[in-house]
């Protein structure tokens, strides 16, 4: 369906970076025809197109490079002994509340006992906050028909290839050597996590082992940093030059998570003087923030009170937006982060609420959030909005006190039949009764006769990330008998979210609130 949305349009193109008033152009192909002044010459065919005055602001949709999502319905982990030094430690904690029982356990039954509801459930509470694509695809039995945000790890752009890899765990010199670094010449992107611990410590080395494997090149995109010094940053940046002088390096931050488990976060101020193009990612519900708007106001909060403002209210939205997209576009070409023609028609519609746009959006809250578009398709907003962007039936949800319109149905996808009720529904129905939702499954699972990676076999959600005590395909006999999962995590930063980081977070996360 061929759009017009006007309203203040924030293109995060340095060339005429804001349209006011602006019109964007999306055509019934995904992408965008034209991003235009309102007044200038449409684009051939949009004669007839359904015209949508938004009244507010129009941004590219968010970027969170970095998550784990198959995590994203647990609370906040109030693990016992923060901070860490490095990434080997906590997954191995056993004092209470332990890793497995707090986190491996109840993702492994969500995830095997209601796969397409907990994949829907956490891709809402990505879109509540403008998130169109995301990093961090479980590991599924199957591939997963009807993804409703664009997934970074399984997106096949621009020409029907899959050109970005990912890795949560580290990998060998060798298998850097032989597997990563053919595909990284040939243009392709790596997004893999990196040092993320106490400078001085052991994941330092993995620093060196990425160099030894040929890997520091334009494509390799590095999640956490955190044990990264000036001198490595200056050093990671150079390498990139010499093979590419138009590319930068380019580092994930994900500060509240890091505040969370080692007290400390990247450096990025020394990363940004050394020239590295610095994205965000909301990392996963067990120590991060809801999703990647949040995630921006942590940032910000950091850049005012530790940073000595190194960064403009621009270039911290473009760590959401323009950042990430470039940093997508050593392989995908120009497609995300900007509004411009030829990108993709991913984009979000906030409310007008600050004078300055880029603050506007580093204040905005959930509740500012009036429409969200991946592909050319809305998927939540105001009713009003998503009636005219063409979604005839909706579901009603209240996030943060305001009621919007959800499309989580698409009858023609196999893995979106539930409505947004049996998504809470099949979720609720696991939490109550972990241990027969479980063995149901596992009776499943054995009576199919057939290969798992079969297009109708049933979908099952792996975790990413390590395991703790728990083997990836356990044994029905092998659940704790008094297993409890958490209740879902909410879709907003609330109440209980504040107090949790009332009662375990480091001083510097407690300024979150005041954004609320």
């Amino acid at each position: 369906m061929a759009l017009v949305l006007t309203g203040t349009v924030v293109t995060f193109d340095r060339d005429r970076p804001l349209l006011d008033p602006g019109a964007v152009y999306v055509g019934d192909d995904g992408h965008l025809a034209a991003v235009l002044k309102v007044g200038a010459s449409p684009p051939a065919g949009f004669s007839n197109a359904e015209q949508i005055d938004t009244g507010a602001v129009i941004y590219p949709g968010l970027i969170d490079l970095h998550s784990h999502l198959a995590y994203n319905t647990l609370p906040l982990w109030k693990a016992a002994r923060v901070p860490y030094q490095h990434h080997d430690i906590w997954p191995g904690e056993k004092q209470p509340p332990d890793y497995s029982s707090s986190i491996s356990w109840p993702q492994k039954v969500l995830g095997q006992a209601a796969a397409e509801a907990l994949i829907k459930y956490v891709e809402v509470k990505a879109l509540v906050g403008g998130t169109t694509s995301i990093q961090g695809a479980p590991h599924t039995t199957r591939p997963v028909s009807g993804w409703l945000t664009r997934i970074v790890d399984l997106e096949r752009l621009p020409a029907g290839e899959d050109l970005v890899m990912c890795a949560a765990l580290q990998r060998d010199v060798e298998s850097l050597r032989k597997s990563v670094k053919p595909k990284l010449e040939a243009g392709q992107v790596m997004i893999y996590h990196l040092a993320e611990g106490l400078p001085e410590t052991i994941v330092h080395d993995e620093f060196s082992e990425l160099d030894s494997g040929g890997c520091l090149q334009p494509g390799l995109v590095g999640v956490h940093a955190t044990a990264l010094a000036a001198e490595d940053f200056a050093f990671w940046q150079q390498k990139v030059k010499a093979i590419d002088t138009r590319q930068r390096a380019t580092v994930v931050w994900s500060p509240f998570s890091n505040l969370w488990l080692y007290h400390q976060t990247t450096d990025v101020v020394e990363a940004d003087k050394k020239g590295l193009r610095i994205a965000l990612g909301s990392d996963w519900s067990p120590s991060g923030t809801k999703h990647v708007l949040g995630e921006l106001k942590v940032a910000d909060s950091l850049n005012r009170d530790s940073y000595d403002s190194r960064f403009s209210d621009l270039e911290l939205c473009e760590m959401v937006t323009a950042n990430p997209g470039d940093a997508l576009a050593v392989a995908w070409g120009p497609q995300v982060g900007r509004l411009q023609q030829g990108g993709v028609a991913d984009l979000i519609v906030c409310e007008h609420h600050e004078q300055d746009p880029y603050r506007n959006l580093i204040e905005a809250t959930e509740r500012h959030i009036r429409l969200v578009m991946v592909r050319g398709q809305a998927f939540y907003g105001m009713r009003s909005l998503m009636t005219a962007a063409g979604v005839g039936e909706a579901d009603t949800i209240t996030v943060a006190g305001q009621q919007r319109a959800l499309l989580v149905k698409r009858p023609d996808f196999p893995d979106a039949k539930l409505d947004w009720p049996g998504v809470k529904a099949e979720l609720d129905a696991v939490r109550d009764d972990p241990v027969g939702s479980w063995q149901q499954s596992q009776d499943a699972l054995a009576a199919w006769g057939g290969s798992l990676d079969e297009p109708d076999a049933p979908l099952v959600v792996f975790g990413d990330m390590p395991e703790g005590d728990v083997g990836l395909l356990a044994a029905s006999g092998e659940i704790p008998s008094d297993i409890t999962i958490p209740g879902l995590n909410s879709l907003s930063h609330d109440a209980a979210f504040f107090a949790a980081v009332r009662s375990a977070g480091p001083p510097e996360l407690q300024r979150l609130a005041d954004y609320y």
